[in-house]
């Protein structure tokens, strides 16, 4: 009987990757910089600001992280030398997720259902350390039980031990565990891996030929967990 269920932030919500935002934030401000420029920027970043990526783990770290990246990358494509009021209108442009990201229609009715019912809940995955202001700014975080993102455990996702980890502490055993997963590549075999069964949110319905279960929409998980639940 399956007790929790764990998602990938990115089950829940949908936004624009890194080259993606970093490019719609310049565009916000004036500058005609499209995705090509900034992913090469991204990938001429010093060592020093790459290490210091790796080591962020607070959401305070995070910010001056940022704060770092832009100074370091407004150069690199083409822009004159940043100055601190501009590099603190980007930091705080990139740490404004509503202005991003969205929620699935349906995040919110079946988190509802989901709660009612009595599940475990978790948001585990690929993040940064500012995961529980993401879900906060959604006003789903109440949800939630468990929450940990990669980044400020410094763990390297698809790692296992942060989901073994989540197992854990929802008190439960990885077969009476789902992982609601966004990728295939890493959230699937991150949930493989860790001995938890993984649901594949395929919102494009292209078949890729991997042997998992998969559902369209996050409405699927009700239809899979049929009357499960406490609350039922």
């Amino acid at each position: 009987m399956i007790k929790a269920l764990f998602f990938a932030p990115q089950a829940l919500a949908y936004g624009p990757d890194e080259p993606d935002l970093l490019a719609g934030i310049l565009q916000a401000e004036g500058y005609a910089v499209g995705r090509e420029r900034v992913e090469k920027a991204l990938a001429a970043l010093p060592a020093a600001v790459r290490e210091a990526g790796r080591a962020v783990r607070t959401p305070e770290e995070e910010r001056a992280y940022h704060r770092m990246l832009w100074s370091a990358l407004l150069p690199l494509v083409g822009l004159p030398a940043p100055d601190p009021a501009l590099v603190s209108r980007l930091g705080a442009a990139r740490d404004d997720y509503a202005a991003w990201w969205s929620l699935h229609p349906e995040t919110l009715p079946v988190l509802n259902e989901l709660h009612r019912r009595g599940f475990f809940l978790g948001a585990v995955g690929r993040w940064a350390p500012s995961l529980s202001r993401f879900l906060a700014e959604f006003e789903i975080a109440g949800f939630f039980q468990w929450i940990r993102a990669s980044a400020a455990a410094g763990v390297a996702w698809p790692d296992p031990q942060l989901l073994r980890e989540a197992v854990a502490g929802a008190g439960c055993g990885p077969a009476e565990a789902l992982y609601c997963a966004a990728s295939v590549r890493d959230d699937v075999s991150c949930a493989q891996a860790a001995g938890v069964t993984p649901v594949w949110v395929n919102r494009t319905g292209i078949v890729t030929g991997h042997e998992v279960i998969a559902v369209s929409d996050l409405r699927g998980l009700l239809v899979l967990l049929g009357d499960g639940g406490e609350g039922r």
